[in-house]
Parts: C-alpha cells; structure tokens; sequence
C-alpha cells in the first residue's frame, strides 16, 4: 500500500510528465454526518460522520494518447475513499481500472469496468443520480447486481441522432464455477427528453442465473424535471423462482441557478414461487447548493420500510445526512 500511494503522488507531482502523456489527476472528497437507522423495528438510530453522502469519495488518473488517423489510446485508474477513516477501500482500484482504444467507432476497453446496466441506473434516480440520497437505492431489490465486475469486455457506443448504448461482458475465471455477466444498454437524449433500457444476467448458480432488466425516463420542463423507472430482477439469491418487481417516480425542481430539490418514491415488491415474500415502500427528500463549480453543500432524507408476506414489519431504514462535497 505505501509504495502504491509513494508512486500516486510522484504522478501527482510530475506536472510536466503529466502534460506530455495527457494524463489527468481527478477526484472527490465527499463527507457528511447525520442520523442513521436501518435494522428491525425499534432498533435506534445513531449518529455517525460518512463518506460519499453526495458523489462516492474517489481519486484516479485518466488519460489518452493520439495514435493518428482518430484512434485513442485510453486508460482510468480509480480508487474509492473513506473520507472519515482517511483510508481507500479493497480492492485498491476498484471503481475502475483499464486500458482501450477510441475513435470514430466508440470505445473498446478491458479490465475493471461498470457494467453496462449500471451506465444507465442512476440516470432513474431522483436524490441525484445514484447517491446515497436516492431512495432506490435503498428499496429496489434489482439494484443488487453486479456493477463492476472483474475482467470485463466493455465496448460504447457513438451517438447517433440521439441513440447511443453499450454492451459488456465480464469473464468467468473460477475453475469449476460460471459467473460470467453480461450486460447490454441503449439510451436516448435529446432535448428535454431521456429514456433507457437495459438488460444483465449474471450466471450464479445453474438454474437461477440473476437476471435484471430496467427501463427509465425522464423529461425536462424547464421549472421542474420529472422521472420515472422500473426494474425487474429474478434469481434473487440464487434461488430459482425469486423475483421482484420495483418502480420509482421523481422530480428534481431547480430553484435558480444554484439551489435544486429532489423528491422520490420507489416500491419493491419480491415473490418466490408467485408468493408474496416481503415488500418494501420508501420515499427520500433531498437538496444540494452550489457554492462554486467545484464545491456543493447538501442535505438529505430517506425513509423506507420493509413487511414481510403476511403484512409484520421487519425492517425500518431512517437516514437523515448533511455535507460538503469537493470535485477537483
């Protein structure tokens, strides 16, 4: 770790080295502290400091080089934070860590790499795309999947008159075991309006490989931005036969050029065997404040509740957080 962190900073210090190669040093550091409960009913609540309320804390190297004729060389190397607990997570890169080509053609790259269904999740969000603020993220049952696998194939797409998508594959590389995944993606945008599909299947066990499909939208009015979403996952667990079905409405509402709210709610509702097995219903109030181009405040509340097939209370989540989020 030490001799890791020695070589990050002599990238960082290389200014001129740094130029040359069109290497880019990038980040956030994100902290808040707030209220938190999420456990069986009368659990209580505690007050904690957390990393990445708004954006996950992050720091890593991006860049490019030009092989002429339009084609790219490109690489990222992304690591999350523990602002709180001054410590990176394990695995060291693990928001990201590959090397590809791009052109004319879009991007074929290899490596670590969100998964293609993940390229459109958070764009269903209300609370700001997919932090800690949403509330599906706290509610779907098909936000479990995978989003950054190992040795994954990733290629994007250009966009053309609006369309765009991508498609990934993740390499099964246990012996003995299948756990490729698979993921596609095609979005729309333009204009006020924006809508995706997506689709993954993770191979987890024979016969109950995890399979996730999700379709959002949203449509921009000027004075307020509506959303919408739905998800669909089945082989939850790796049990043949469990399923769910979620959804998600929205609005960002910006207040000048500074201030927006966000407002959601999202439901989740799981079966094994066509039986009702638990349900879980949320909504989440959030705003953020511009201070800079760089510098954001903001302040969050989400509530949800989890019954289980016979209607009993298993489980309350009650999460209320204020911080300051820094990109650089």
């Amino acid at each position: 770790m030490k001799k890791t962190l020695i070589a990050m900073a002599v990238l960082a210090a290389s200014g001129a080295a740094m130029a040359q190669s069109n290497v880019t040093l990038y980040g956030i550091v994100d902290a808040g502290i707030g209220s938190f409960k999420n456990g069986a009913p009368g659990t209580s609540s505690e007050t904690e400091m957390r990393s990445g309320g708004l954006s996950t804390s992050r720091i890593g190297f991006k860049g490019t080089e030009d092989l002429g004729g339009g084609l790219k060389a490109v690489f990222k190397l992304e690591a999350a934070i523990d602002v709180q607990a001054g410590a990176t997570r394990t695995p060291y890169f693990g928001r990201g860590a590959y090397v590809g080509l791009a052109g004319g053609f879009g991007e074929v790259n290899i490596g670590k790499n969100w998964t293609a269904l993940d390229d459109i999740y958070g764009a269903g969000n209300s609370g700001f795309d997919g932090s800690r603020l949403a509330i599906s993220n706290a509610v779907w049952a098909s936000a479990g999947y995978a989003d950054i696998p190992n040795s994954t194939i990733k290629y994007v797409s250009p966009s053309f008159g609006g369309f765009s998508g991508a498609a990934s594959y993740s390499l099964d590389q246990t012996i003995g075991q299948s756990t490729d995944v698979t993921s596609f993606q095609l979005s729309y945008a333009a204009g006020p309006l924006a809508a995706a599909v997506g689709y993954q299947e993770e191979a987890v066990a024979v016969g109950a490989d995890r399979k996730t499909t999700m379709v959002n939208g949203s449509f921009d009015f000027g004075v307020a931005r509506l959303i919408g979403a739905l998800g669909k996952v089945s082989g939850i667990g790796a049990v043949s036969g469990a399923k769910a079905d979620d959804y998600h409405v929205g609005v960002d509402v910006p207040l000048g050029s500074a201030l927006t709210l966000s407002g959601g709610y999202a439901s989740s509702k799981s079966k094994t065997g066509g039986v009702t097995v638990s349900k879980t219903d949320g909504f989440g109030i959030a705003a953020k404040y511009s201070l800079s181009k760089r510098t954001t405040t903001y302040a969050g509340y989400r509530d949800a509740d989890t019954e289980n097939g016979a209607g009993v209370k298993t489980n309350e989540l009650k999460e209320f957080i204020v911080g300051v989020n820094h990109a650089f």
